[in-house]
């Protein structure tokens, strides 16, 4: 087989890069944001609310920024856990006694 008989395949890199809004998780940035903006306008314009509302925002944009640094899908990840969860409940270590049975399963 020669080089010219091999097929290449080109995968342009936005098709393996995760979906991100401003460096964070899409989901979780609209639902910050979202909650930003109805603190700011659906309560009272107070400085303590303005200035609760800027940290938020900002301090949980940089939260989100860094976790999607660290793991792009940790939130897929995590979501996928937490719906999976009733079909592969927790076991305990191979040297555990044996699990009593209810006496309406013997």
């Amino acid at each position: 087989m020669h080089d010219s008989d091999i097929r290449r395949l080109v995968l342009h890199p936005s098709l393996t890069r995760p979906i991100l809004l401003w460096g964070g998780d899409r989901r979780l940035v609209i639902a910050l944001w979202t909650l930003v903006v109805l603190l700011l306008f659906g309560t009272r314009t107070h400085p303590l609310t303005v200035s609760l509302a800027l940290v938020l925002g900002i301090g949980g944009q940089y939260a989100l920024i860094q976790a999607a640094k660290a793991d792009p899908y940790w939130f897929e990840i995590y979501l996928r856990h937490v719906r999976q969860q009733p079909f592969y409940p927790a076991q305990r270590s191979a040297q555990a006694p044996p699990r009593r049975m209810p006496p309406s399963m013997e």
